[in-house]
């Protein structure tokens, strides 16, 4: 029999014996119906949000509308929100969205942080195992690898048929080769089903990844890399169960060898890693961080004074432009541009405060993955975040294109009442005409390659976790004994 015929014949025998045994069936069941029910709960979950965000934009739009006359900056106080965008592909990963919050509120003289935060409301529990398909690809169905595969070179050698296929010229590569591939037939036959009923929910997806021309782009490029990250993941974790099991003395010990593996790489590492994270890059406490904001807002940012020396300079500043000496015969309203001044400068100190926790989180996540070196189950997790739209770089993209348009909002406000206001000043009232015709928020995610291309060390990371199992089922393959 040629090579490959043997293969061919070790796995159909495998496929069988997996098969046959009740153990498998227990197990792959439950896992199947796992998988089922986290699809169908996740992706509802989905469209209930995606649903809520249709509505809780259009109530906020007509509110805004039909506020009737208000002076300009009181509206600009009066402020509105920015609704984060639910990705498709949040079903099967939710990543970080739960925890960051889902909404922005844009009003004048403030950056404000995420609010309605789902995460806040879960039991500890939730918050430890959420129920998604990501979570139970990267947890659950190693573990039912492991218990597929932890005897299947090691009870060969117990119960003597090694040295019998040996004896026929079977060599361990050959061997090893095919229960991979009978184990791996086994394994589809699991995924496979789920995997259809995941792109037929997403071929009738009422949503999309965002405003744009790329939602498409981002939606079936982002399935395609989950599907390719996913199956490297799991190849990775049956590979490497053979070669453990074909390098074990007997059954029991490839067992407790592959269940510490297990545990060490989904649990144990993913949660020591968190912890480094923060230790490494400790997140400021609310309170440091907006009293730190509150001193630069009253001492000045980049040598332009305190308060009182901005002011006294804004006016001269402005009395200069137009030529005039006394603030009263100014062309313009000096309210409104005293407002826009005090935004400008408070920019200023958001950027500085705002970008400097965004770096503290990427500082966090450059941990996380580092530490990938030790768990290819991080790897898997910052690869899947990215291609489902749900991870630290996009939530970002959201958070920079929202503060983006409160500017530009604001701005918008305060030029209406400097340009129209007169002597009025705070007493001027705007129509409802000037409502209509202020900036609309309307978000374009980035590009699926965009998205992608922050976790290019996690796709190196899990590429080479690989090929370096795959380098020592080789090694344990020709080292293969009957003894």
């Amino acid at each position: 029999m040629s090579r490959r015929g043997t293969v061919r014949a070790i796995a159909k025998a495998e496929l069988r014996s997996v098969l046959r045994d009740g153990r498998f069936r227990v197990l792959a069941g439950a896992a199947f119906l796992l998988l089922v029910a986290a699809l169908v709960v996740s992706w509802n979950e989905s469209l209930r949000t995606q649903a809520a965000r249709a509505a809780a934009e259009g109530a906020e739009s007509s509110v805004w509308l039909d506020q009737g006359a208000k002076n300009p900056h009181s509206a600009a106080h009066f402020g509105r929100f920015a609704l984060r965008p639910e990705p498709p592909l949040a079903a099967f990963d939710r990543g970080i969205h739960d925890h960051v919050g889902r909404a922005v509120w844009l009003e004048a003289h403030w950056q404000d942080p995420f609010e309605l935060r789902p995460a806040e409301d879960r039991t500890a529990i939730h918050r430890f195992a959420e129920l998604t398909p990501a979570w139970i690809l990267q947890i659950i169905v190693p573990l039912l690898i492991v218990m597929m595969a932890f005897g299947s070179v090691a009870r060969e050698r117990e119960q003597g048929t090694l040295r019998m296929l040996m004896s026929l010229g079977v060599r361990g590569r050959q061997l090893v080769a095919g229960k991979t591939l009978g184990l791996g037939l086994a394994l589809t036959m699991v995924l496979v089903p789920v995997a259809v009923l995941a792109f037929g929910l997403l071929l009738g997806a009422g949503g999309t990844h965002g405003a744009g021309s790329d939602a498409g782009g981002r939606l079936w490029g982002g399935a395609l890399v989950l599907v390719v990250a996913y199956a490297a993941y799991l190849v990775l974790f049956l590979v490497l169960s053979l070669a453990i099991s074909a390098r074990a003395g007997a059954a029991r010990g490839a067992l407790l060898s592959l269940l510490a593996v297990w545990m060490m790489v989904t649990l144990i590492v993913p949660r020591w890693a968190a912890d480094l994270a923060e230790r490494v890059a400790p997140t400021p406490s609310p309170r440091a961080f907006y009293a730190a904001i509150a001193a630069d807002e009253a001492q000045g940012m980049n040598g332009l004074g305190d308060r009182a020396t901005r002011r006294a300079n804004l006016e001269k500043e402005t009395l200069e432009a137009y030529g005039v000496e006394a603030l009263e015969t100014l062309p313009v309203n000096y309210a409104g541009v005293s407002l826009q001044a005090s935004e400008e400068h408070s920019n200023l100190v958001f950027d500085k405060h705002f970008g400097s926790l965004w770096a503290t989180y990427e500082q966090q996540a450059t941990v996380l993955r580092w530490s990938s070196l030790l768990s290819p189950t991080l790897a898997l997790r910052m690869v899947s975040m990215a291609a489902a739209g749900t991870s630290l770089g996009q939530v970002r993209h959201f958070a920079d294109a929202a503060e983006q348009h409160r500017r530009v909002l604001v701005k918008f406000l305060n030029h209406d009442m400097s340009e129209n206001a007169g002597d009025a000043s705070f007493g001027y009232l705007a129509e409802a005409d000037l409502w209509a015709e202020s900036p609309t928020f309307a978000y374009s995610a980035p590009s699926f390659a965009a998205g992608l291309r922050d976790e290019w060390l996690s796709l190196l990371m899990l590429g080479g976790w690989l090929i370096v199992v795959l380098g020592f089922a080789r090694r344990a393959a020709r080292a293969l004994s009957p003894i």
